[in-house]
């Protein structure tokens, strides 16, 4: 990065997204929820206390990015004290409830001179960068502080606004300064190359595919819903969906209920607002609806809807069908989660920021969903020919196994080995 590039954003450009922020705060309470944990991060991680064994740094955007890089997490978390910074709620919140063994922060602000005494502090052996999320001062402190810096889950589609000419221009040092990037596929390595000139970019797949599968593992010994309620009976799962997933749904859900006795609906939105939930409930009332929260009164209903959040990715394991939603909305959410175990995957028409996603319908192991007619045609093929949905099914659980062993492969790079009784190899 030139002088006056770094000028510009110490001086100018970031202290202006930061006011922008707390002008924003004023009228946001998550955004000003954000600013208060930044300033209490930055008091926090200043002064680091010293620890018995080294400490590793990771940093992710938001819970998806986080949930990613847990097998990372888990397996360094042996030998290291893991420190992780958000730069969202959802993420922080959420790893502050579920890993206490682990530091977690806000991202402070991305000051160079902070950064500086932020590293002094931690005297992390490494720092792990999830996906995406670039901080100019963050990555040219840890290179001056001699801290090796890797990105890890890059991906880069040929869509990507920062393929940007200004983007590009501004953050071409700032890649080179990464001690690594590892992509999740060859493609992602190719753009990484080309168009910020960097040449420490190895392609080693995502860990999202180690990451269910660990996932999966562990929800073995979870119960969440009855045995009873779907013994014998074949459950949709209708996952992180938004308004703009249901519209297209609805409808054919409800000619196929009619139809087939046997069938089940399990809603879980992405975010479960009264408004939405009363919506289904109108929708699919004379099939019977009830809440998670009350499930202890279940019994005859055939529809489950789900009114938390944090447990999707276990209640896949009750489902013969998924559905992923975001697909209508803004983009696909996790396809892998329900894909891992081994049934057909359904989703929209924007998929494209999903690899995977794509990937799967290039091999013809997913389907998607455009209008209703779509949704009608594919479910009621899948759930009258089980032999076609366990076909499908196999599909998708090959694509998945295919996938798996980007946390070995990144571990090696980092001087590190699984151990022979790891569940991902």
């Amino acid at each position: 990065m030139t002088g006056l590039k770094k000028f510009l954003y110490r001086y100018f450009i970031y202290p202006l997204i930061l006011l922008t922020a707390h002008l924003a705060a004023l009228f946001n309470k998550t955004i000003r929820e954000a600013l208060k944990g930044r300033y209490q991060s930055v008091k926090e991680l200043k002064a680091f206390p010293k620890t018995e064994k080294p400490v590793v740094y990771f940093h992710a955007a938001s819970l998806g990015e986080f949930e990613h890089i847990r097998p990372l997490i888990y397996y360094l978390g042996q030998s290291h004290q893991v420190v992780v910074t958000f730069f969202s709620p959802s993420g922080y919140n959420h790893a502050k409830k579920q890993f206490e063994d682990e530091r977690h922060f806000y991202l402070p602000f991305d000051f160079y001179g902070l950064w500086l005494k932020i590293f002094k502090a931690l005297q992390p052996e490494m720092m792990i960068i999830s996906k995406h999320d670039i901080w100019a001062n963050q990555i040219m402190a840890a290179a001056e502080s001699g801290v090796p810096s890797y990105l890890v889950n890059a991906s880069l589609s040929a869509k990507s606004s920062r393929l940007n000419p200004l983007y590009r221009s501004f953050y071409r040092p700032v890649y080179q300064k990464l001690s690594a990037i590892f992509t999740i596929s060859e493609e992602d390595r190719q753009r990484f190359e080309k168009n910020f000139d960097v040449r420490n970019v190895k392609v080693v797949g995502d860990t999202k595919f180690d990451q269910v599968i660990i996932r999966k593992e562990q929800a073995k010994d979870k119960t969440l819903l009855p045995g009873q309620w779907v013994k014998d009976q074949l459950v949709i799962a209708l996952g992180s969906i938004w308004p703009e997933d249901y519209r297209p749904l609805s409808e054919p859900l409800q000619r196929l209920m009619q139809e087939f006795d046997f069938l089940k609906i399990l809603f879980v939105p992405h975010q479960p607002h009264e408004d939405f939930l009363k919506r289904i409930e109108s929708d699919f009332g004379k099939f019977g609806t009830q809440r998670f929260t009350e499930q202890k009164t279940l019994y005859g209903q055939r529809c489950l809807i789900v009114n938390v959040v944090g447990i999707l990715a276990d209640l896949y394991q009750y489902a013969g069908i998924a559905y992923v939603g975001g697909s209508f909305k803004q983009g696909i959410h996790n396809v892998m989660e329900a894909a891992v175990y081994g049934i057909p995957v359904l989703y929209g028409p924007m998929h494209e920021n999903s690899y995977e996603a794509t990937q799967l319908i290039k091999e013809r192991a997913a389907y998607v969903v455009r209008r209703e007619t779509d949704a009608y045609s594919i479910l009621k093929r899948l759930i009258e020919d089980e032999n076609f949905r366990r076909h499908s099914g196999r599909k998708v659980q090959d694509f998945v196994t295919r996938h798996t062993g980007a946390t070995q492969r990144i571990l090696r790079e980092l001087g590190f080995e699984l151990g022979e009784n790891s569940i991902v190899k």
